[in-house]
């Protein structure tokens, strides 16, 4: 059975301005109720155009949250659609007019990740980079607490692995010698739990490859090893907590080799940027 919910945030994309879809009754208080917004991924900003009014109550189509604020923000975590945003304005006699437009909810998929070694989590969730080397394909899924990690390739792949993890967004900190990725965090070796693997900070001081272990235990990594697909594929997911990091913005820039063979090769030629939610 298929672990992910389907959750729908909300993100304009149809807007009715002044048009004969507007819904908009004037009261004999002569009030025009108006209104726009902007949007930010699931978070609206709602400016109040409104005229003759003194107050103001929206209606945001969620059936969950109501404002009486003049220009109010909300952030729909709701399953979504086609909804009606309604704004009525009063005056101080008690008089109202009101306006409903309609916005239009795209599908975005909220997962239930589970570090288990059953890949089904993953099947719905987008290839975020594909790669010429043993791995092949990486996702990744970032709502909540933790930075969770797919990737899927040849049978020998993940044998050894650095994976370098730029946290505060400062390229020029940092090991810039691969990517110029300012990686302030290493994970050096197999990413399994009862390996040698060991979590590493950058030892500052320049921009070289120079470290300080932090080791693995305590840090909350989770890892389900590489498990085999088939016999042409395997797989690995691995949980990283985000306060490892301390404070995270809105990316971490992430860069990887892997062990294929005598030396150590590059998984991509770039870092890859991890969107932060």
């Amino acid at each position: 059975m298929k672990k992910l919910k389907f959750f729908y945030y909300l993100i304009a994309v149809l807007l009715f301005v002044g048009c004969e879809s507007d819904d908009n009754e004037d009261s004999s208080g002569n009030i025009i109720a108006d209104f726009s917004f902007t949007s930010d991924g699931s978070t609206f900003t709602f400016t109040n155009l409104s005229e003759g009014a003194t107050s103001y109550k929206w209606d945001f189509g969620d059936l969950y949250f109501y404002s009486t604020e003049k220009d109010p923000v909300n952030t729909y975590d709701i399953v979504g659609g086609e909804l009606m945003v309604t704004l009525t304005a009063y005056n101080d006699a008690g008089q109202q007019a009101y306006i409903s437009k309609p916005i239009v909810a795209p599908v975005v998929i909220r997962a239930n990740i589970d570090i288990d070694g059953d890949f089904e989590d993953w099947d719905e969730l987008e290839v975020a980079n594909e790669f010429s080397g043993s791995v092949k394909k990486m996702k990744y899924y970032t709502k909540g607490a933790n930075i969770n990690l797919y990737f899927e390739g040849n049978p020998d792949m993940m044998g050894i692995v650095d994976m370098l993890f730029n946290s505060d967004g400062d390229n020029a900190t940092g090991y810039n010698e691969r990517w110029n990725i300012g990686g302030d965090f290493l994970f050096e070796g197999p990413p399994i739990v009862d390996g040698w693997g060991s979590f590493y900070s950058h030892a500052g001081g320049g921009n070289g490859f120079s470290w300080n272990s932090i080791g693995l235990s305590g840090h909350g990594f989770q890892s389900s090893g590489v498990v085999a697909i088939d016999s042409e594929t395997s797989a690995i997911e691995m949980r990283i907590p985000k306060s490892f990091f301390g404070t995270v913005g809105n990316t971490i820039e992430f860069g990887m080799w892997t062990d294929w063979g005598a030396e150590y090769y590059p998984e991509g030629e770039s870092p890859i940027i991890i969107e932060i939610q």
